[in-house]
């Protein structure tokens, strides 16, 4: 996204904030406690230390502090298990309504409820804001005979099972885009071998030729500039610039096909509208800040600050997902 588009996003959203309470739409800070925050807030991350969520949220948690834009320290919980379960299921029983906690997550909170058939989705917390997303690469190794995305569909229109498609674990994002670019030739996602990987062994087996075609996010762009890695099309609506600017998306190609990973802020369950507010606005500050935009393009993320209509974009995104889960046969 250029820099301009940035900044319109900030102030629409900041715009739409005060807006709202100004009609009356939301509270005003009024009902909160006087000088809120007055103590330190947790943010639970449900991963393990080290992964991407765990990053994103240890970046916002520095960052708010740093710019002064909180007045209180945020401390990290980590509490890992059952794909973000347990995390979402603290924040909507045992945090119900409380001020000082908030939940850093992903598109888990879709994929964890529906594949695994936990209790809690994102309905059972309270939306605050998307913060960025990455996008997903469909890429083969550099001399692959596979040359473009039309190689691809011809392949899998003769025998959607014949290619053998890596990535990250099953029903995740990448599985997602695979799905998506099936459906969108009128293959069945189910029919498509898509073999699960961990860690950087996807990567591997692309380069190995274990399998025919990987999917990635922006990290694959040093493997790519290497030469190593030669990539098919990008999941985003329009290119995205600066390192991925020579990079066609699907859509570019003919393909109906879209799909993030964003990184989001909630809320525990019964949070109260004036708290939700009150962390829009420190949230849209943050992605204003010269700091959350060095933090953007250190870690190759795209900016997607969305605040008011955040839930909407989530109850759509979840029958998308659910719909294509179903079609994979992981819906519990």
């Amino acid at each position: 996204m250029k820099k301009n588009n940035i900044g319109n996003a900030i102030k629409s959203s900041l715009f739409g904030i005060a807006g709202a309470c100004i009609l009356g739409i939301g509270p005003s800070h009024a009902e909160l406690p006087k000088n809120y925050p007055t103590k330190p807030i947790d943010l639970i991350i449900p991963f393990a230390p080290g992964g991407g969520v765990d990053l994103f949220g240890r970046t916002v948690a520095s960052l708010l502090a740093e710019e002064k834009i909180v007045p209180q320290r945020i401390q990290v919980i980590n509490k890992p298990g059952a794909g973000g379960a347990n995390g979402i299921a603290e924040m909507a029983t045992r945090r119900k309504g409380d001020l000082y906690s908030l939940l850093g997550i992903a598109i888990h909170i879709h994929v964890t409820p529906l594949a695994l058939g936990t209790r809690y989705t994102y309905k059972d917390v309270t939306p605050i804001a998307k913060l960025f997303t990455v996008y997903q690469m469909m890429v083969v190794r550099s001399d692959s005979p596979i040359k473009s995305l039309k190689d691809v569909e011809q392949m899998l229109r003769k025998d959607a099972g014949s290619v053998k498609f890596g990535g990250a674990s099953i029903g995740n994002a990448h599985h997602i885009t695979v799905s998506k670019f099936a459906q969108s030739i009128g293959v069945a996602p189910a029919k498509v071998t898509f073999i699960a990987y961990s860690g950087g062994e996807t990567n591997a087996a692309v380069l190995g030729g274990h399998v025919d075609v990987g999917v990635g996010g922006p990290d694959l762009i040093d493997l790519i500039k290497a030469g190593k890695m030669r990539v098919l099309a990008i999941s985003s609506p329009t290119r995205i610039g600066d390192e991925f600017a020579d990079i066609p998306t699907f859509v570019e190609q003919g393909y109906n096909v879209t799909n993030e990973e964003w990184r989001g802020i909630f809320g525990p369950a019964g949070m109260p509208p004036d708290a939700v507010v009150y962390w829009q606005q420190a949230l849209t500050r943050l992605a204003g800040s010269a700091r959350w935009q060095e933090a953007l393009k250190r870690f190759q993320w795209s900016p997607a600050l969305e605040t008011l209509t955040f839930p909407d974009t989530l109850a759509k995104e979840y029958e998308t997902y659910r719909a294509l889960l179903q079609q994979l046969g992981l819906v519990k």
